[in-house]
């Protein structure tokens, strides 16, 4: 940052932001940061959001360091005179895309609008009492993770009917999920009930008539347990070289997927379901219904993800190019299914980016619900199951299941870095415009010198060597 813009900054705050003590402001910081990532947010795009927060505040961001872990934030401003240390503890770990989109927004607005710091910590704590909220209804969201699995089902080569008892079967796992979360059960618990109650219902589904294709409700009835968010959140650290946000990521990742197995593998035992997880997961077509399904399924996790409902057929949409591209790549040109898979999750990222600014939301809340239909959950409890089985597998089961885990591992490794790179590149190049921007209400908010609106405030760049 240029003196002349150091100077600016120095000046009389239009905003007032300076009538509030360094301390309260490093907290407002933290309120962002805890807000975003209780809500499922990225730890590059926190930092930056609370980097431009702080560049509102007075902040200077060479004199601020940020230590992400997931659990914690920690905050530190060594000014010339005195070093400020303050850190927030972040319990509740849920996906909220209104609350990302809405604090996100925050800060330009502060700066768009010259908040007095009154009325910024005041959209602050009504943003906390938002979160409580949701666009959605229970019995809607509910409804939702039912049409979600459907649509996963369908992806992977069920007929319509089967649809409907995975759909069936979802939603009630998903309600033994909500009752348990009620009543303050263990979430790891809650899941592996969750996931056992709405295997036992798929498998009794198989009583009703007129599926071609019984056995496919009990491989996706669960899956709106899996972790998908958390799973690209944690590739997407550790590349923006927060390893220890990524590490715990990825570790929460592994314990979710454990007690879904776990609960499967109940499910299993008590209802003496035969083997199912070695049954073919083929599209029954490339266009038609696959288009139709990944739709439905982004809408359905959309819905789960609270996303804001003016933005529920960009998931839709989304979707259908991600799968449709992966489809045609994979099955039509015999590309392998790790490398369709990123050219589909990179072809999202790069139309997300542009319409991200169009629709006035982060680039995440329009590119994750789209890519969430890729994401191979039947290849990653199938290896925890040939584990749990271990003692009585055959070379060639052990095989199956290993191979299951390297290629679930290397779908989700190319969806992350499909979804991640072109927004890396991106930042780069073609968003010059948002720093621009942001120097341009930083001078007129802290100087109203003309001469300043060319200086470039590089908070991107200052959030990559945080």
């Amino acid at each position: 940052m240029t003196k002349g813009l150091e100077t600016a900054m120095s000046s009389i705050d239009i905003c007032s932001a300076r009538q509030a003590t360094i301390k309260d402001k490093m907290e407002m910081v933290l309120d962002i940061g805890q807000l975003l990532m209780e809500s499922g947010g990225d730890s590059k795009s926190i930092v930056r959001d609370m980097l431009r927060a702080a560049a509102y505040l007075g902040l200077h961001w060479k004199h601020l360091n940020f230590h992400m872990t997931y659990t914690t934030i920690m905050a530190n401003y060594d000014s010339e005179k005195k070093s400020y240390t303050v850190f927030r503890k972040c319990r509740i770990h849920g996906i909220n895309m209104t609350t990302i989109a809405d604090v996100s927004q925050l800060s330009w607005r502060a700066l768009e609008q010259k908040y007095e710091t009154g009325t910024f910590k005041a959209d602050l704590e009504a943003m906390k009492e938002k979160s409580m909220q949701r666009h959605y209804p229970q019995w809607a969201t509910s409804l939702a993770a039912g049409i979600a699995c459907g649509g996963f089902c369908k992806l992977f080569g069920c007929d319509w009917i089967a649809f409907a008892y995975t759909a069936l079967a979802a939603c009630i796992g998903f309600w033994v999920r909500h009752g348990c979360n009620r009543f303050g059960v263990n979430p790891y618990i809650s899941i592996a009930a969750s996931a056992c109650i709405a295997t036992a219902a798929a498998y009794w589904t198989q009583v009703l008539p007129g599926s071609d294709t019984p056995w496919f409700p009990m491989i996706a009835c669960m899956l709106f347990l899996v972790p998908g968010v958390p799973i690209i959140n944690s590739f997407d650290d550790l590349m923006n070289n927060y390893i220890v946000s990524g590490m715990t990521r990825a570790m929460n990742t592994m314990l979710v997927v454990l007690a879904m197995t776990f609960g499967i593998v109940g499910a299993i035992s008590l209802c003496q379901i035969p083997a199912y997880s070695t049954y073919d997961i083929v599209p029954d077509s490339i266009y038609g219904s696959q288009a139709i399904a990944a739709a439905l399924a982004a809408m359905g996790f959309s819905v789960i993800f609270n996303i804001p409902p003016r933005l529920l057929p960009v998931a839709g949409i989304g979707a259908v190019m991600a799968v449709g591209t992966r489809n045609i790549l994979a099955i039509g040109f015999d590309v392998p299914m790790a490398w369709a898979s990123f050219w589909g999750a990179a072809l999202i990222s790069i139309v997300g980016f542009k319409l991200a600014g169009r629709l006035r939301t982060p680039r995440s809340v329009v590119t994750v619900p789209a890519v969430i239909p890729m994401i191979p959950g039947v290849f990653m409890y199938r290896l925890l199951i040939g584990i749990f089985y271990i003692p009585s597998l055959d070379p060639q089961g052990l095989l199956t299941a290993i191979q299951s885990g390297v290629q679930a591992f290397m779908i989700i490794l190319a969806i992350a870095l499909g979804a991640t790179i072109p927004d890396m590149i991106a930042h780069q190049f073609i968003e010059r415009s948002k720093h621009q921007r942001l120097c341009h209400l930083l001078a007129v908010a802290r100087s109203g010198e003309d001469s300043a609106f060319e200086i470039e405030t590089d908070i991107d760049q200052a959030s990559n060597l945080k």
